[in-house]
C-alpha cells in the first residue's frame, strides 16, 4: 500500500518549522581531556528488540554490528544485509513492509535517506512518506521508542562564531534537510499524541570507509562522527530511560566546541569517546563544516 502526501498537507507540515529560539553565540576551547561517561549508564530494561531501518547503509551497518551481540536486532533495507539473520528486504515507501518490520519491536532506529537523480521535490516527497510510514507502523506495532537520524544541516549555513545548539531556529536550505525538519516535527506529534519516546539525532559527517571498533578513521572536525560514536549515540537514543522528546547532536567530541554536546550528555547520557583536536575559528578547518 502506497500513500500520497498532498500539497496542502506538506504546506501545513512545513509551516511549523521551528518552536525554538536563538541559541547562544559563544565559542570556547575545552580542555584536552574528554568528559568520561558515568558507569554504569542507565538503561530502559524494556528495550531489547531493535529495528534498524537502513541497516545496509554506512551508519546502519555500523549500528547493526555494534548492537547485534547485545540486543535482538532486525534490519530493514532495500539491499541485502549479510551477517544479519533477522533481515527484511523492502522499501519504507510500502506501508505493509514497514508494518511487518516493526512487528514485535521495542524500538526503531531510522537511518534512511532516499536520494536519487530525480527532481528534488520527488526525493523530498519520498523521504517524508517513508518517515511517515515507519512512524505510523511503529505506533500500530506498539513500539516504545524511535531514534530518528536527522542532520546538522537543518540549521542552515551559520557563521563559525555561532555555536550550534538545539535551540537554534531550523532553516533548511535544500530538500533533504527540509525532509529532516518534517521528521523532527512528525516525531513530536507521535510523541505527544501517542506517547512514543522520540529522539532526533542530528548527525554530522561519517566516513564511509571506516567501521565501528576499527579505529581507522578518527574525527578531524567538530562535525565529524566516528563509527564507534555512531553506535553510542543511537544506542543511547533508544535505551536511555524516561525520554519523551529530545533533539541531540550526533557528532564526536572536539576541543573546538562548535556544537553543543552537553545537552546530549544531559538528556540521554551520550558521551562520545572519539575526539578531534583543533583550534577554534580555524579558517581552513571551518570550510570543512556544513
Amino acid at each position: 500500500m502506497k500513500l500520497t502526501l498532498t500539497a496542502p498537507t506538506l504546506a501545513l507540515a512545513l509551516s511549523i518549522v521551528s518552536c525554538y529560539g536563538p541559541g547562544k553565540h559563544t565559542l570556547t576551547k575545552s580542555e584536552d581531556t574528554p568528559i568520561v561517561a558515568p558507569d554504569p549508564l542507565p538503561v530502559d530494561p524494556a528495550i531489547r528488540r531493535i529495528l534498524v531501518v537502513g541497516a545496509a547503509g554506512t551508519v546502519g551497518s555500523s549500528v547493526v554490528n555494534g548492537l547485534k551481540d547485545r540486543y535482538e536486532v532486525r534490519g530493514l533495507d532495500i539491499k541485502q544485509m549479510p551477517g544479519l539473520e533477522d533481515a527484511i528486504v523492502g522499501s519504507v515507501l510500502d506501508f505493509d513492509t514497514c508494518l511487518k518490520a516493526t512487528e514485535g519491536m521495542d524500538a526503531v532506529i531510522y537511518l534512511v535517506n532516499i536520494g536519487t537523480k530525480r527532481d528534488w521535490w520527488e526525493d523530498l516527497h519520498d523521504n517524508m512518506m517513508g518517515t511517515r510510514n515507519i512512524f505510523e507502523a511503529a505506533r500500530q506495532s506498539g513500539v516504545l521508542r524511535v531514534a530518528y537520524s536527522s542532520e546538522t544541516g537543518v540549521m542552515g549555513p551559520l557563521p563559525i562564531e555561532v555555536q550550534r545548539t538545539v535551540g537554534l531556529h531550523t532553516r533548511p536550505a535544500a530538500g533533504y534537510p527540509m525532509s529532516k525538519v518534517f521528521g523532527e516535527k512528525l516525531g513530536y506529534l507521535y510523541s505527544s499524541k501517542y506517547n512514543i519516546g522520540f529522539v532526533s539525532v542530528r548527525i554530522g559527517r561519517i566516513d564511509p570507509n571506516g567501521e565501528a571498533g576499527s579505529g581507522s578513521v578518527e574525527p578531524l572536525h567538530p562535525y565529524d562522527l566516528s563509527h564507534a560514536d555512531a553506535v553510542r549515540v543511537f544506542e543511547r537514543a533508544v535505551v536511555h530511560p524516561g525520554v519523551q522528546y529530545e533533539i541531540v547532536f550526533g557528532v564526536s567530541d572536539s576541543s573546538w566546541e562548535l556544537l553543543d554536546l552537553d545537552h546530549g550528555r544531559r538528556v540521554i547520557n551520550y558521551f562520545p569517546q572519539d575526539r578531534s583536536v583543533l583550534e577554534p575559528h580555524d579558517s581552513v578547518s571551518a570550510k570543512k563544516g556544513p
